[in-house]
């Protein structure tokens, strides 16, 4: 019998902080967190070289936070390593065994790893635990990307993850590494997530604000690598990608627009919980100063939840449309559910 929200996060190990009085659960059962993080220094150290403290986020404040968006237990979340502790995923791994250890078998993880130590039983390792891809970021500290660099270690950890089932590269880069990058993606042996927005932009943080956001850098290199199909394309953190908070970062609504037309089967939804900071002011602050997470509202980011059916596939899925975007009400983003094995890191635990 599935474990409820109070006892669900108690099986866990951790006592989940209280829930506000006025949330509103409206996200199904079915649908997926495809992205989130767990920062414990109780469980694993930053790394020494990391760009930022973040405050502490655990394990039982994500299952009260997914509580307060979802109707039932809130197990449907995919983990992806953050960027200050490094390599080592001990917090990652750590949680993802709560999490199933407490019954919640729809959540997985995404790794960090230095894909030239690593053995191959390590990564077996990972993913019987349900890790089902490893993250490439180039934006933890602001810094521009080594575009060779980049190349060489995408190709490679293409390489070494193809015979795990499921597994794909999660990509967290500037919007013009989709030009620089799309033979080398186009031949991968994976698939290929793009992080938050594709690094896309919107005018607000575009050095020409004139220029239409479907115009910048990287755009229809993305869209046609969604359509080969070889990336998805998730939909989160807009704040990255947009000074704009005032207006419902607005001038994102164009990007998310043409996505939702151009390639509708290849967005998925994330939260970003717990809304980590502005990385371009980490140098100025120094690593060793506790960065606090963004106040977001998530469940005014969530405007209508439905089931779709596929009737090819037979496959459910959960159109999500997100109030961010205050203009757009017409176009669904599809997040996935718990039917479709071992896609976008989420599948079964195969």
């Amino acid at each position: 019998m599935a474990a409820t929200k109070k006892s669900y996060a108690r099986q866990a190990g951790y006592v989940s902080p209280p829930q506000p009085v006025d949330a509103q659960p409206v996200l199904s059962t079915d649908a997926w967190d495809t992205h989130v993080h767990v920062f414990d220094s109780s469980i694993g150290p930053f790394a020494p070289s990391r760009a930022y403290t973040p405050a502490q986020a655990t394990l039982g404040q994500l299952l009260s936070f997914g509580s307060s968006l979802t109707t039932d237990k809130p197990g449907n979340v995919v983990l992806v390593q953050p960027s200050p502790y490094g390599s080592d995923n001990t917090v990652l791994l750590e949680s993802l065994k709560a999490l199933h250890n407490a019954g919640a078998h729809s959540a997985r993880g995404v790794a960090v790893v230095d894909i030239n130590e690593i053995s191959d039983d390590e990564l077996q390792t990972m993913h019987d635990v349900g890790v089902r891809g490893l993250r490439v970021n180039t934006q933890a500290d602001g810094r521009s990307a080594d575009v060779e660099a980049l190349r060489d270690v995408v190709v490679r950890t293409a390489s070494r993850i193809r015979h795990l089932s499921g597994w794909k590269i999660q990509l967290f880069c500037a919007a013009s590494v989709w030009d620089d990058l799309f033979d080398a993606i186009l031949d991968l042996p994976v698939e290929v997530i793009a992080d938050h927005m594709g690094g896309l932009r919107g005018s607000s943080k575009l050095e020409d604000s004139h220029l239409h956001p479907t115009k910048q850098p990287g755009f229809d290199a993305l869209v046609r690598l969604a359509r080969q199909p070889k990336v998805y394309i998730k939909i989160s953190a807009l704040y990255r990608s947009s000074s704009r908070a005032g207006t419902g970062y607005d001038d994102l609504e164009p990007i998310v627009r043409a996505l939702a037309e151009a390639v509708p089967d290849r967005l998925v939804w994330a939260s970003d919980w717990p809304h980590t900071g502005e990385g371009t002011d980490r140098a100025k602050r120094g690593r060793d100063a506790v960065e606090s997470f963004r106040v977001i509202d998530d469940t005014m980011r969530l405007f209508n939840i439905a089931l779709n059916h596929d009737t090819k596939s037979s496959v459910r899925r959960v159109p999500i449309v997100i109030t961010q975007l205050p203009v757009v009400r017409d176009w669904r983003l599809n997040s996935l559910s718990s039917d479709e094995a071992d896609l976008l890191a989420i599948g079964s635990s195969r």
